[in-house]
């Protein structure tokens, strides 16, 4: 999903979303199979 999608359906501000991809990549939880698209890593 791309940030502004979890954005939506979250109802979290984009920038808040952003800051919490950044963590969840940082701790290896998520990745990013192309440029602004993260999943969740399994």
């Amino acid at each position: 999903m791309r940030p502004g999608e979890i954005s939506e359906k979250t109802g979290i501000d984009s920038k808040e979303v952003s800051k919490l991809i950044k963590e969840l990549k940082t701790e290896e939880k998520i990745y990013s199979p192309k440029r602004c698209f993260y999943e969740i890593k399994k």
